[in-house]
């Protein structure tokens, strides 16, 4: 008889793999104690919907094969989370909305949740996500926001809008998590539950069967406890293997720090934290350079003075619904999906004539460097009372809180939000490379991590 280690909740995805298929775990006893802990937790609840029935059946089908020597991959058995706007095959995809509540259950899985179920990863359940994913913050005024993990002074928003993901992940009740990021959605909610966020490439993980917010910028993404996870669960969700088998050295490496306005309005303890990480990454022998960079402060301006595409594209997707039903959307999502109503179709070509300028010569001053660094959020979650029903307040944080990781979106890149474990508050430190270069950062994510928590 197999048991559960007391440490399993400092166990990465991989660990318990790895525990599983040495048959030092028994996949049943793993999903009956992720479902437990769902089951027992007093607050509102991550999820949305758990998949209780159905997960046993498949922890045993895993079981049957692990003993016969035949999993399907390194995670086999292992239970993972899924953010509401992925199509699961027998369950509605609701994401977050009072007007879903009523769409058909979905007859296929979409694409990375097939590939997931493939390689023998076990949903365990759909969380909970901001009212159409569109808030940085994570509340949901009708559905539902789970409290923030780490600061426990007040009840706290976790970040959005995977925050039901993230929060999930952080209570134990998962291995890992699946969301999307569309201006910061896996990263925020990932550094402020002291958790590893990766925002893959555009276009690199299938969005087919995903719930969409904004199609030009919509990208998913795994929450983990390690940066070695996101890699595993970048390959089997990506479908493609890393072709570069080289390892990265720190020693003699370069960061590019994204001085400006990423750093601008910092919390104290954010300020603080950042300046100590980068002073520890060049004690080690890294070679710090830092800089403001026009291609990033040109178009944090041309949002300013535009507007953002993804309240515009996301009012074009979501209009139909909307319409006559106003009174049952989050005020804090209405108020911005109406900014995106009244956005002109020519400040929209104007920031995407931008976009391709700015973000090619972004990528050629990126070349000489093996990361772009900067924090992840400018400030600490604040108090749900203090933003959920007060419009000005919520449009402040939620700026605030977008600001650094929506620069990755618009000027396409990848990036990733490392956690500091000894720090008792939620920080993030952010790396980013151009599109297409996630096997590097994940490499590079890898080494300045362990330095990072050393």
């Amino acid at each position: 008889m197999t048991k559960i280690p007391d440490n399993i909740k400092l166990l990465s995805g991989c660990e318990i793999g790895n525990k599983l298929l040495k048959q030092e775990i028994c996949p049943v006893e793993l999903i009956n104690y992720y479902l437990d802990n769902i089951i027992n937790y007093k607050d509102l609840s991550p999820f949305i919907e758990v998949f209780r029935t159905e997960a046993i059946k498949n922890a045993e089908k895993s079981k049957e094969r692990i003993k016969n020597r035949n999993p399907l991959s390194l995670w086999d058995g292992v239970p993972i989370a899924w953010k509401d706007l992925f199509d699961i095959s027998g369950y509605k995809t609701m994401g977050g909305s009072k007007l879903l509540e009523d769409s058909a259950v979905a007859l296929k899985d979409a694409v990375t949740v097939r590939r997931s179920k493939q390689r023998g990863l076990i949903p365990i359940g759909k969380t909970r996500t901001v009212e159409f994913a569109l808030g940085g913050l994570g509340t949901n005024k009708y559905l539902g926001t789970p409290i923030n993990t780490i600061m426990n002074d007040k009840p706290r928003v976790p970040g959005g809008s995977s925050s039901g993901s993230a929060t999930a992940l952080a209570r134990d009740m998962c291995a890992a998590s699946i969301g999307t990021d569309t201006g910061g959605s896996v990263r925020i909610p990932a550094a402020w539950n002291k958790l590893v966020g990766l925002k893959t490439s555009f276009g690199h993980l299938s969005t087919k069967g995903v719930l969409p917010l904004a199609k030009s910028l919509d990208t998913v993404g795994p929450l983990t406890k390690s940066v070695e996870d996101a890699h595993f669960l970048y390959s089997i969700l990506s479908g493609k293997s890393d072709k570069n088998s080289k390892k990265f050295i720190a020693h003699n490496s370069k960061i590019l720090v994204s001085r400006g306005m990423p750093f601008g309005s910092l919390d104290h303890e954010v300020d603080k934290f950042t300046e100590l990480i980068i002073s520890k990454l060049s004690s080690a022998g890294i070679n710090i350079t830092e800089e403001i960079i026009p291609e990033i402060e040109e178009m944090y301006d041309i949002l300013n003075e535009y507007g953002t595409v993804v309240t515009a594209e996301a009012w074009n997707q979501w209009k139909h619904l909307i319409i006559g039903n106003e009174d049952q959307v989050d005020n804090n999502v209405l108020n911005r999906m109406l900014k995106g109503k009244d956005m002109p179709a020519i400040y929209i070509k104007k920031i995407k004539a931008k976009q391709k300028i700015l973000s090619k010569k972004l990528y050629e001053k990126l070349s000489q460097y093996d990361v772009m660094l900067m924090p992840t959020t400018p400030i600490l979650p604040p108090k749900i009372s203090d933003v959920e029903y007060d419009q000005h307040a919520y449009n402040k944080y939620n700026t605030l809180a977008l600001r650094n990781t929506s620069i990755g979106n618009i000027l396409p890149m990848c990036a990733i939000t490392l956690p500091h474990y000894k720090n008792n508050l939620p920080i993030g430190i952010m790396l980013h490379k151009p599109i297409g270069e996630d096997y590097s950062l994940l490499k590079v994510a890898q080494e300045y991590n362990k330095i990072i928590n050393s």
